[in-house]
C-alpha cells in the first residue's frame, strides 16, 4: 500500500513536470511565429505598398539568421531608406526608372559610406558590400501581396559573410 502511494506521488510530479515542459515548448513556438509575423508587418510597412515591375528594389542579406545581425540588416535598411527617400524628393520624375539608377550609382560612395558608419556605431567590424545590378530574390511576402522570387535590378547591401536573410 505505501509503495503503490510513493508511485502515485512519483507518477503525479512526473505529469506536473511535463505539463511544464510542454506549456515552455509551446510558449517558445508561439513567441517564435509572433515575432515572423512581426517581422512580415514591418517590411509590409516600409515597403509602403506593391513594388511597381519597373523599379529598382532593395536586397540587403544579413551576416546571418543570428536576431542580433537581423537587427542590424533592419536598422540599416532603416538609415538607408531614410538616406535614399531626401533624394527622391530632388528628382524631376520619381516614377523614372532612369532617374533612380542615375541617382543610385552617382550616391554609391555615400551609401557605402553610410552602411560603414552605421556598422561601426554599432561596434560592428565584419566586411560589408554596396552595389546595383541584377540580383536573385527569394519569394516575398510584404502586407499580404506575395512577390515571386526571380531575378530584379536591385540595390544589393551585404553585410558580413551575407548568409542570412
Amino acid at each position: 500500500m505505501e509503495k503503490t502511494m510513493k508511485q502515485g506521488k512519483y507518477r503525479g510530479q512526473d505529469w506536473l513536470r511535463d505539463m511544464v515542459k510542454d506549456t515552455a515548448i509551446i510558449f517558445c513556438i508561439l513567441f517564435m511565429i509572433a515575432m515572423m509575423w512581426e517581422s512580415q508587418k514591418t517590411d509590409a510597412a516600409v515597403a509602403g505598398g506593391p513594388i511597381p515591375q519597373e523599379s529598382i528594389r532593395l536586397r540587403i542579406l544579413a551576416n546571418s539568421d543570428n536576431p542580433d545581425d537581423q537587427l542590424v540588416k533592419r536598422e540599416i535598411r532603416d538609415a538607408v531608406v531614410a538616406e535614399m527617400n531626401g533624394w527622391v524628393q530632388e528628382l524631376e520624375d520619381p516614377q523614372s526608372l532612369d532617374q533612380a539608377r542615375t541617382t543610385i550609382r552617382e550616391h554609391l560612395p555615400e551609401l557605402n559610406d553610410l552602411v560603414g558608419r552605421e556598422l561601426e556605431k554599432r561596434g560592428i567590424h565584419y566586411d560589408y558590400k554596396v552595389e546595383l545590378g541584377v540580383v536573385p530574390f527569394p519569394t516575398k511576402l510584404y502586407g499580404g501581396t506575395v512577390y515571386p522570387a526571380g531575378n530584379y535590378e536591385a540595390l544589393r547591401i551585404t553585410l558580413g559573410s551575407g548568409s542570412g536573410q
